[in-house]
């Protein structure tokens, strides 16, 4: 099982643990401080594109999940290569002159990727496509 980097904060510390997913992440880290849900504040995985080639060739993209608009957004840019790839080998293609890829985590753990012109306007867009759905 593949295992990521999160950093977890709760009302006390920020933690930085490795988990399968953001929810046992946030569990390893309540568990350890003895501290009830009620402490937690947030969840963020330091990576937002972890490696995913493999033999078969690289995904189209990654999976966005619906974001909780209850927590705090944050968006970060995804650097692409030449060939249109991300350091962790999934397939995006080029983009537009004057748009990047980000990565907006809602801080509860879910990750959705826009193009956007800067992190601002991705957070915008992010919030447009959450209100569509």
């Amino acid at each position: 099982m593949q295992t990521h980097a999160f950093l977890v904060t709760t009302s006390k510390i920020t933690i930085l643990t490795w988990a399968s997913d953001s929810d046992t992440a946030v569990k390893l880290v309540l568990d350890y401080e003895n501290a009830p849900f009620s402490a937690f504040k947030s969840v963020y995985q330091k990576n937002p594109v972890p490696d995913v080639s493999s033999k078969y060739g690289a995904p189209m993209g990654r999976m966005s999940r619906p974001l909780d608009h209850d927590g705090t957004w944050k968006a970060e840019p995804v650097a692409l290569d030449e060939g249109g790839y991300d350091e962790g080998g999934a397939y995006w293609g080029l983009r537009r002159p004057g748009e990047s890829l980000f990565a907006v985590q809602d801080g509860m753990g879910n990750i959705a990727f826009v193009d956007a012109q800067g992190p601002q306007t991705a957070l915008e867009v992010a919030a447009t496509a959450e209100e569509a759905t």
